[in-house]
């Protein structure tokens, strides 16, 4: 038996604690290791067909080995690195088009036209590959994309990065509303962003607190002096639609659908509209992330974001036609933005969680790093600046 096929792992009831056998969802990318080097894409050591464990024989935990590393839940990600240049990307095994919009979806909004525009803040596609076999959920192709981290990675250390984020986010889509496009699923882990202002060497896909080669932590730097852009990414929900349901708000889709399950039309069971269910979904990313917090992933309720409140109260209201078009919400929220002081802006958003003394205490050497941004003309709201993608 070779060792390709000893190192596969068939059996879901066997144990595999130490990854020392590929998994089910990641023989696809072992077989294709070969092909996508040929299309100047190169996996990692893991996934070639003769690999063998680097650790085996060894004394060391397994998992302290970059080859162990690997994460079942998302099968039809992978990263790699693009030959020509040395870049990483993100490889996505795409839905065919007879099961959702996904190829058409990334094609339109990675045009000239669309990525010339700097509120596109969709992930843009730089390659589709045709595989030579489809699998057996009839999928063909790949997608080239660039490669990302979370968008809440790396901790907001001011108001002003706050203030970044959201209005980074609320034109992308706006963007996408006014193309007619609904992303129907814009929830937190549908955004992230570039990682390279913020690390000096890539993170690593399934580990982020380490360096992609396996060398050592990945370490980031703050926003505020490496700003970052933010992208959403995720189109096999998205579709495109007559601009007349956007403007008049008709419920046309059956509710139920995407990973936020705390829209009131889904609770309800009643037909929705795709582009207010979209705004509600991302108030509520926003809500639960600074606002309110969201115990279920460990993330707090932030201090000086209150500006936040009245916006996002209605941006997540029980009644969609109640909810401000992306339209509405970017004007209001230039206009809170316009009201917010430069001291407000290079305030802490610090955990609520933890006493307000700490905070406090706190304060006084985050004012003086503030000193030192100033001093070196750092904007307290980030700035990033865009050119578009090289294709």
């Amino acid at each position: 038996m070779s060792t390709a096929q000893e190192t596969i792992y068939d059996d879901e009831e066997d144990l595999n604690i130490d990854n020392t056998k590929l998994w089910p969802s990641e023989i696809f990318w072992r077989e294709h290791y070969h092909w996508l080097k040929s299309k100047g894409y190169l996996l990692r050591p893991r996934y070639h067909p003769d690999w063998v464990p680097s650790w085996l024989g060894s004394t060391k935990f397994a998992r302290s080995f970059e080859d162990c590393q690997t994460r079942m839940l998302v099968p039809n990600n992978l990263d790699a690195i693009r030959i020509a240049d040395g870049k990483p990307v993100m490889l996505r095994l795409a839905d065919s088009p007879s099961i959702s919009d996904e190829l058409e979806i990334g094609r339109l909004v990675s045009t000239n036209d669309m990525l010339s525009d700097p509120r596109n803040h969709c992930v843009p596609t730089y390659d589709t590959l045709e595989i030579p076999k489809a699998t057996n959920k009839g999928k063909n192709r790949i997608t080239v994309m660039p490669y990302l981290v979370a968008w809440d990675q790396v901790d907001f250390q001011t108001v002003g990065e706050v203030v970044d984020f959201c209005s980074q986010v609320f034109e992308g889509l706006q963007f996408m509303h006014l193309h007619n496009i609904a992303h129907n699923d814009a929830k937190n882990d549908n955004i992230m962003m570039d990682w390279s202002p913020l690390y000096p060497q890539p993170p690593h896909f399934h580990d982020v607190v380490e360096r992609m080669d396996w060398k050592g932590p990945a370490k980031p730097r703050k926003r505020t002096l490496y700003p970052v852009r933010y992208y959403f990414i995720d189109w096999d929900l998205s579709k495109v639609y007559d601009a007349k349901i956007r403007i008049s708000r008709v419920p046309v889709r059956l509710p139920g659908y995407g990973g936020d399950r705390t829209v009131p039309e889904f609770k309800r069971n009643e037909p929705c509209n795709p582009f207010a269910v979209d705004v509600y979904c991302l108030g509520n990313v926003i809500r639960q992330k600074f606002i309110e917090g969201d115990p279920n992933v460990d993330d707090p309720p932030r201090r000086n974001v209150g500006f936040l409140r009245d916006l996002i109260a209605d941006m997540t209201h029980d009644d969609p036609m109640k909810r401000p078009t992306m339209d509405e919400v970017v004007v209001r929220f230039e206009e809170i933005r316009k009201k917010l002081s430069w001291w407000k802006l290079r305030s802490r958003v610090s955990d609520k969680t933890f006493p307000l003394l700490f905070h406090r205490l706190y304060s006084p050497i985050h004012w003086i790093v503030q000193l030192s941004y100033i001093l070196r003309l750092k904007p307290a709201i980030p700035k990033h600046k865009y050119s578009p993608p090289q294709l």
